[in-house]
This record gives C-alpha cells, sequence and structure tokens, in this order.
C-alpha cells in the first residue's frame, strides 16, 4: 500500500512540474543518456519545449495523456498535438468577424503549403512545431489524407443540421487525429482505426457541448437544428441562457449520443494489442466529463461542470498502468510462445 502510494506521488510530482524541465524534455525526447557534446539533440530539445508549452496550455487532457504514452512515441505525439492545436487556433468559424476569417484561412492555407514541402521533404520555415511535425512525417511516414484532412475541415465555418453533421465533422478533425496517433503509435488496422473513430466521434460531441456557453457568450449557438426544434430550444433561448430546463434536454441528447461512442469505444478495445490502448488513453477525460455531466443534470451553464476533475491525472495513470501490466502480460506470453517453439525444434 505504502510502495503504491509513493509511486502516485511522484506520479502526481511529475505530471504537475512545469513545463521547462528540462528532464521531462529528455524523456520525451525518447534520449535516456544524452551526451553534453551533442549539439543536434540540445537544439531539438529546444524545438520541442514550444510544442509541450502548446499542448498544456491549449490541450491539458492531451497533454497528460502525451506524458503517459510509450517512451520512444511521445515526441511524435508532441508533434502531431502541437500542430493539431495550431490548426484549431486558426480554425475558421460562423461567429469570427469578416477580417478574421480570411486572416485565419490564410493561415491555412499556410499550413497546408508547409504540409506539402515537408512530404517533399523541404523544410522552409524554423517553426519549432514545423520542424517537429517535419521529424515525425519522415520518421513514421504518416498518411497524408489524414494530415491534409485536419487542415480542410477546418477552412469552412461548420453549421449543424444534425448530429450526423456532428459526427462527419468530428470524423474529419477527432477521428483523423486518432488514426494518426495509432500510426505514430505503430498501428494501421482495421480495428484500431474503427476504435479510434468511435473515440474521436464522442470528442466532437463532448467539444459542441463545452462550446455551448463561450458561444453563447458572443452571441453564437452551434447546436444542431434538429436537436433544436426536437426539443422546443431556439437558438436565441441558448445565446440568453432562457429555459435552462430545455437546454438540459438539448445537452442530453448530445452526450446520450457522445456515451453511446464512448461504449463502442470500449468494446472494441478489448480486442485491440496492448500497446494500441495508449491510443484510447483520452477515452479516459471524455468519460469523466460525461460523468461530471450527469452528476450536474446536464446543466451546461452552471461553472462547477466544465471545471476539471481533480482526480484526472490519477484516473488516467490508472488506466497507464493497467495498459502497461496487459503489454507486458501480451509480450512475456510471446517470449514463452517462442520458447516452447524454438525447444521443439
Amino acid at each position: 500500500m505504502l510502495c503504491s502510494r509513493h509511486n502516485l506521488q511522484k506520479v502526481s510530482r511529475l505530471l504537475s512540474r512545469h513545463i521547462s524541465d528540462g528532464d521531462l524534455y529528455k524523456k520525451l525526447s525518447g534520449s535516456r543518456k544524452p551526451q553534453e557534446s551533442d549539439s543536434p539533440k540540445k537544439t531539438s530539445l529546444n524545438t520541442l519545449a514550444p510544442c509541450l508549452d502548446l499542448i498544456k496550455q491549449h490541450d491539458y487532457e492531451h497533454y497528460f495523456c502525451v506524458c503517459l504514452a510509450p517512451l520512444g512515441t511521445r515526441r511524435g505525439l508532441t508533434a502531431l498535438r502541437a500542430f493539431n492545436v495550431e490548426l484549431s487556433r486558426s480554425a475558421v468559424t460562423p461567429y469570427s468577424s469578416a477580417s478574421d476569417k480570411e486572416v485565419n484561412r490564410l493561415k491555412l492555407l499556410w499550413w497546408r503549403d508547409v504540409v506539402e514541402d515537408l512530404y517533399q521533404n523541404r523544410v522552409t520555415h524554423n517553426s519549432p512545431v514545423v520542424l517537429e511535425l517535419g521529424a515525425l512525417i519522415r520518421r513514421h511516414s504518416l498518411n497524408k489524407g489524414f494530415v491534409m484532412k485536419l487542415i480542410e475541415a477546418r477552412l469552412n465555418p461548420v453549421t449543424y443540421n444534425s448530429l450526423q453533421d456532428v459526427e462527419q465533422n468530428s470524423e474529419n478533425t477527432h477521428s483523423a487525429l486518432n488514426f494518426l496517433t495509432m500510426e505514430v503509435l505503430g498501428y494501421k488496422t482495421v480495428e484500431t482505426d474503427h476504435a479510434a473513430s468511435h473515440l474521436g466521434r464522442c470528442e466532437g460531441h463532448i467539444s459542441l457541448i463545452r462550446s455551448i456557453p463561450l458561444l453563447a457568450s458572443r452571441g453564437a449557438c452551434l447546436v444542431p437544428s434538429t436537436t433544436l426544434a426536437r426539443t422546443g430550444v431556439s437558438q436565441s433561448d441558448i445565446v440568453r441562457g432562457k429555459q435552462r430546463e430545455k437546454i438540459r434536454d438539448v445537452v442530453h441528447d448530445i452526450a446520450s449520443s457522445a456515451h453511446l461512442h464512448a461504449e463502442h469505444c470500449e468494446e472494441l478495445s478489448v480486442g485491440l494489442p496492448p500497446e494500441a490502448l495508449y491510443g484510447l488513453l483520452p477515452l479516459t477525460p471524455a468519460k469523466l466529463f460525461l460523468k461530471r455531466l450527469q452528476k450536474y443534470d446536464f446543466d451546461i451553464f452552471n461553472e462547477r461542470t466544465l471545471v476539471r476533475p481533480p482526480s484526472l491525472p490519477f484516473a488516467l495513470m490508472k488506466e497507464s498502468v493497467k495498459v502497461d501490466m496487459k503489454a507486458r502480460i501480451r509480450r512475456f506470453q510471446l517470449t514463452k510462445d517462442i520458447m516452447k517453439k524454438s525447444g521443439r525444434q
């Protein structure tokens, strides 16, 4: 018991450590004992630091998932998540002003040209995210279609007529990112992609729910029109925060769809290789959010609903320990089978 508590304390200190800690950079880079004379390593660590800062500031939940991924994959996942943050911040949205839409569109077109250059093995910019992304593409030969889909999906303002539209947009953003995550982990199978797809759709629904109060404060609403019509709520009701009881029904409908995808993802994860389950770690914070939403009766305008649960690091650590144990057992069984076969021969 004391040993377990001691390990949890060590993990808590690691996850709460300031992002500028050089030891964490070295671990994320996959270099256990770097030599001081190795200047290229130092330079590459300097490009990694801003990427980690970006994820920690704008994508806190996935920052923990990156820290708990296998050592050799952390750097690639950091680059991937930082790239996604850059795209998300430049997304063209319906509530943006005309000038902001044009600026964001130009940023995304710039990223599209950068990615084209990277796949041609040309690095024309010294941005830390660009350099890390280029190294990731060369190392893992990422599917160019998925990378481009992340950019194309954000070039035009998104509007939803139904929950099917939410799923389609989630497939082009969250799911595509999960497909690339599986590739970094070394898995490009139909089974892993199927589970990653359901996880992405779940995350897409949750992102829509979380955006409701923020968009309402800006006079906008992205809730699907069919969901609004079914529950008898108008966009102006959500913007003004009226009829909160009916708005809870709206949130309940979206959360129910997210919960179904989370269940499908869990069912599919049973038959996957243990190492691939690291790519499904974001399912843990998604489930925690849905539980918290249910606890406060789907009242998305209640500030406590959006508060990040303090148990998140420990819940993720617990899940990663399970995955690690499954991976160790699988490797032991494979080694045992190989020894048996060699003994027979």
